[in-house]
């Protein structure tokens, strides 16, 4: 949502912000309340030193039964070592929930579903391997593992475990879901050969994770990307402030980004009365709850920060780009739509620009369905898919027929 405008920066808001930002500020304290820390418990903390070199798992622990997997024979919470911060360089830990299918092992070990999850909001209680996952992706989850394949899930950096969470910062997530599986494959008798799979938020931390692959974990033999309600181009507009803009949403909801970027920067500091009431209703809450209501309301941007937050965004966009979209592996887009969220244009136009740099992309559209509900409509599809690119046979994607829905006809 908004992601598809282009941000542009003036001189006059850089100035403004510069002078809400205290950059010469210490890092934040451990525990920091007003990135949604806290609440998690003894797991999610780490106080030895991180191992360099491999990711390699730290602790693991059964799922309580309410929050296994029921096609799972094995349902663990992990954490994990990685590196992370806006520029995936910092020694972090990271949580995480690995799951087996049932049955007999493979030789060679389990095939793997790296599976990158959409936004469930910042706070540290919001991390899935604490708070469980919705019915959606329950089902969807529990569908791969009937597939026979492993499932492993980070959280991300900073959900779960203490810290900002760099929402939308390609290095750091890309990070997040390779060392994931860079973690479990020896404790848990994992193949080399992983479909990495993300919706919304977590399709693009799947996309930075393929096209980072080579570098970042050259061990794995990755032999295909599956994506929903993918963001096609990391691209931003200004924010209307003199108006209610959508966009202001993500906006609140990215600012533990920016303490991620500099440690001294602190949300409220651009916020009025009115914003830190908003931006503390997505700091206590996971789902969509306070952004439904913000959607209800329509505040007026100016109502909500003291200075224009676009040149946040700006500072923010080098982090946030994908590389280029010359995938490696196959890729199998698919595209809700009546997805508002993100937009089809905007996933169609990033299908054809990959298209144009020799990706293998499989797109599919699905009329009627939204930005959630194309997550399971579209694994109708994906399931055999995935069976091919794991037997290193995917067809052609067509990309010369590749045609927008509403201009097929004519």
């Amino acid at each position: 949502m908004g992601l598809t405008r282009t941000l542009t920066q003036t001189a006059a808001s850089l100035a403004a912000l510069l002078t809400a930002i205290s950059s010469g500020a210490s890092e934040p304290a451990k525990g920091d309340l007003e990135v949604g820390d806290g609440g998690t418990g003894p797991f999610y903390a780490w106080d030895s030193a991180i191992p360099t070199g491999t990711a390699r798992i730290l602790r693991r622990e059964p799922f309580m039964p309410g929050k296994a997997l029921v096609e799972a024979a094995v349902s663990d919470r992990v954490l994990y070592s990685s590196l992370g911060g806006f520029d995936g360089k910092q020694p972090i830990f990271v949580s995480g929930g690995v799951y087996l299918p049932k049955g007999k092992r493979p030789k060679g070990g389990w095939p793997v579903i790296a599976w990158a999850h959409g936004t469930v909001g910042f706070p540290d209680k919001c991390a899935p391997s604490f708070n469980g996952w919705s019915d959606r992706d329950t089902q969807y989850l529990n569908n791969w593992l009937k597939q026979g394949y492993a499932v492993v899930a980070t959280d991300y950096e900073g959900l779960g475990t203490n810290g900002p969470h760099p929402y939308l910062m390609i290095r750091s997530e890309a990070r997040g879901v390779l060392d994931s599986v860079l973690s479990a494959r020896q404790p848990y008798g994992l193949s080399r050969r992983v479909v990495i799979v993300g919706q919304s938020q977590g399709a693009h931390a799947a996309t930075g994770a393929a096209l980072m692959q080579a570098e970042m974990a050259p061990s794995l033999d990755l032999k295909g990307v599956v994506l929903t309600g993918w963001v096609g181009q990391m691209r931003a507009d200004p924010v209307k402030m003199d108006e209610y803009d959508p966009w202001s949403i993500l906006i609140l909801r990215f600012l533990p980004t920016h303490v991620a970027i500099d440690p001294g920067f602190r949300p409220a500091s651009v916020l009025t009365p009115a914003g830190k009431a908003r931006y503390e209703s997505f700091r206590t809450t996971c789902g969509s709850d306070a952004m439904q209501k913000f959607i209800a309301d329509k505040p007026i941007s100016r109502s909500l920060f003291t200075v224009d937050p676009s040149s946040l965004e700006a500072r923010a966009l080098p982090y946030r780009v994908y590389p280029r979209l010359a995938f490696k592996a196959p890729v199998f887009l698919g595209i809700g739509e009546k997805d508002t969220q993100t937009s089809p244009r905007g996933a169609f136009e990033g299908a054809k620009s990959a298209c144009a740099l020799g990706t293998n992309i499989t797109t599919k559209f699905y009329p009627g369905e939204t930005h959630g509900s194309t997550v399971l409509r579209s694994q109708v599809d994906s399931i055999s898919w995935v069976r091919a690119a794991f037997s290193g046979k995917v067809p052609p994607g067509g990309c010369e027929q590749l045609r927008f829905p509403w201009e097929q006809k004519g």
